[in-house]
């Protein structure tokens, strides 16, 4: 299902960590938006992934979102290693992994 981030520092905490090999999807979202809730399930399916939820509702959140450019949601930003890119909408799970490999060929 993922895990909800609460405030900005464990946000930046979790950013910091090395996975290895696993993906990281930070997820911006709301309980109400029907594409976010879609890209869940796409996202939940991904093997060797981890998934993270803010929500756009989240005041502490709202400066990083401001100097982030996020305005519409889903907008999900993908880690793998050192690598990160980011997409907005609702993907295929095949458009996940086709990120998903551009980004392992980003980091070696």
């Amino acid at each position: 299902m993922g895990v909800t981030i609460k405030d900005l520092s464990t946000y930046n905490s979790i950013n910091s960590i090395n996975f290895g090999e696993k993906i990281v999807f930070f997820k911006f979202g709301a309980d109400w938006c029907i594409p976010c809730i879609e890209l869940d399930k796409v996202l939940v399916n991904v093997p060797d992934s981890m998934l993270y939820h803010i929500s756009i509702d989240n005041e502490d959140f709202e400066s990083f979102f401001m100097n982030n450019k996020i305005y519409t949601v889903p907008d999900t930003i993908v880690k793998y290693k050192d690598a990160s890119t980011r997409f907005q909408g609702l993907r295929t799970e095949e458009q996940i992994m086709e990120i998903i490999e551009e980004l392992k060929k980003a980091s070696e």
